[in-house]
């Protein structure tokens, strides 16, 4: 193609973000604020990414596509929500709780006092129900090990799991399961046996152990999509950007000297200086120029394995639970979030709840009725009064391609932010942001490729 047929010559200053999500919305937003001309490109009629609602017509509410948290600690998610002046529509913890139930039904909680770090969550941890005191004192120790670990020699453990991490230091299968996976499994979507200790042991360090509010659990009080997907693009748009939704990236056109425009499935391509792919690692290759696709720094990206969630909502024709949320042990359901609660709704009509499938790989392609029925069973056991309620409506929600499995090993297929094509970057929760795949990482990434073009131009 020729390159005149981009759309007008490409102004000084003037950058493409391709995809919506979190990262590109936020690296729109740094862009824009740092003077930047950006065009935010996404492809679905909104803003959002994994992180979206939609409106359900048959209970005249919307519906997330699953649940989404935060801590205090994610202070460039908190960050963002500012910019955009919606942390109102949130809630964060005054002091972090969460009740957790074993499989008899008996409630223990994990909670922070006013005392410093690491020693607010030792009151809680020695009344915690769920272990016994052998696996506590063998927890403590880990912890405080755990604590006391310099970043480099954490990042030398990248290589092993943290179970195996674990169990060298006296962990056994019940203290992993109702302690470390409890954390584990919803944060970095897998298991301890299948991410690296290095990952893990970071979530604990800057989260539950860096302070005694950061692992304050918070979240939004209205659906995902009406938290911020609106007022980013205001945002963008009052800042001299272009937001254009429903339109998709067919691939970018150059070589390695430099992305000269965006060629779209439909209507004009587009020129600008920069060229940011906020975008998931299966989807990178298939949208770089060809001669691009198999080079060795992209080509990593592709090695990155994918783990699905699955999210459960159903509504109750009546009150079923008092629980804001809660994590079940010995139970398929994890955790329950009381969306009736959440959102604030009056439960004079019923209830509403959020099941959350963390690493949900046996529940990805299960029939919908064989997940009705495994999901109301276990819900019986977790919570009784289900049991004697009718469930009204159920919907599924499975994302396939969730987030990245951060595996042992998978820190070295975590793209940094430039790449080797000069005004080609790159952004996502799945780059090299040091964190696990959320909604912090993926504002992290966007934020550094944002700095990236701006050093780079």
């Amino acid at each position: 193609m020729d390159d005149n047929d981009a759309q007008g010559p490409a102004a000084a200053g003037t950058v493409l973000v391709v995809g919506g999500g979190l990262a590109g919305i936020s690296a729109a937003c740094e862009l824009a604020d740092l003077g930047h001309r950006v065009t935010l490109l996404e492809k679905r009629p909104f803003l959002g990414g994994r992180t979206y609602s939609f409106f359900d017509k048959q209970t005249d509410s919307e519906v997330d596509n699953g649940q989404h948290i935060f801590m205090k600690s994610c202070t460039a998610y908190i960050g963002l929500l500012d910019r955009l002046n919606v942390r109102h529509k949130t809630y964060l913890q005054s002091r972090m709780r969460v009740t957790v139930y074993d499989a008899q039904r008996r409630p223990s909680a994990l909670y922070s006092s006013m005392l410093p770090a690491p020693f607010h969550l030792v009151l809680s941890f020695l009344r915690y129900r769920h272990l016994s005191w052998g696996d506590k004192a063998a927890i403590a120790r880990a912890a405080f090990a755990i604590r006391r670990m310099s970043e480099g020699r954490r990042k030398e453990l990248d290589g092993i799991s943290f179970c195996d991490w674990l169990s060298a230091r006296g962990q056994s299968a019940r203290a992993i399961e109702a302690f470390w996976d409890l954390i584990i499994l919803p944060v970095c979507n897998d298991d301890s046996r299948r991410v690296s200790a290095s990952q893990a042991i970071m979530v604990f360090q800057d989260g539950f152990l860096g302070g005694r509010h950061a692992a304050d659990i918070g979240y939004a009080t209205v659906g995902l999509s009406s938290l911020l997907a609106g007022e980013a693009q205001r945002y963008i748009e009052q800042r001299g950007g272009k937001v254009i939704v429903g339109k998709s990236l067919q691939s970018l056109e150059g070589d390695q000297q430099g992305i000269r425009c965006a060629r779209l499935y439909s209507g004009p391509s587009i020129g600008a200086d920069a060229y940011l792919l906020a975008v998931p690692p299966r989807q990178l290759g298939k949208l770089l120029p060809e001669t691009l696709r198999k080079h060795e720094f992209f080509d990593r990206a592709s090695r990155l394995a994918m783990s699905p969630i699955v999210n459960v909502h159903l509504w109750f024709d009546r009150q079923v639970t008092d629980l804001e949320f809660a994590a079940f042990l010995d139970n398929d359901v994890q955790w329950v979030f009381n969306k009736t609660a959440i959102y604030g709704e009056d439960g004079g009509q019923g209830q509403r709840l959020c099941i959350s499938l963390s690493a949900a790989h046996k529940f990805i392609d299960m029939p919908k009725d064989q997940l009705y029925r495994l999901v109301v069973d276990e819900l019986r056991r977790a919570i009784p009064a289900t049991g004697e309620a009718s469930v009204t409506r159920f919907i599924v929600v499975r994302e396939r391609y969730a987030t990245f499995a951060p595996r042992p090993g998978s820190a070295a297929y975590r793209l940094p932010s430039r790449t080797p094509v000069r005004n080609l970057f790159l952004a996502g929760a799945w780059t090299d942001t040091g964190w696990p795949s959320t909604m912090e990482s993926a504002v992290r990434s966007g934020e550094n490729a944002a700095r990236a073009i701006a050093t780079a131009a």
